[in-house]
C-alpha cells in the first residue's frame, strides 16, 4: 500500500497512543490535518478504528 511520508509520520505517533492534538504539535500541523491524514489512512487500509490503523503500523515496521 502507497502511502505518504506525512500519514507514516502520523501511523508512527498514533501507535505511541498520541492524540491528534498531540500528533500536530509533534509534526507542527493542526490536528484537524492529522484527522484528515488517519482519515485517508483509514481508507487505503480499509480500516475504522485508530486500533486496526495501529496494527498495521506495527506489522509495517516489522
Amino acid at each position: 500500500m502507497k502511502i505518504t511520508k506525512r500519514e507514516r509520520d502520523v501511523m508512527r505517533l498514533l501507535v505511541n497512543g498520541l492524540t491528534n492534538k498531540q500528533i500536530g504539535q509533534q509534526l507542527g500541523i493542526s490536528n484537524y490535518t492529522v484527522r484528515d491524514h488517519i482519515s485517508s489512512t483509514f481508507k487505503k487500509f480499509n480500516v475504522t478504528s485508530r486500533v486496526e490503523l495501529a496494527v498495521i503500523a506495527i506489522e509495517m515496521e516489522r
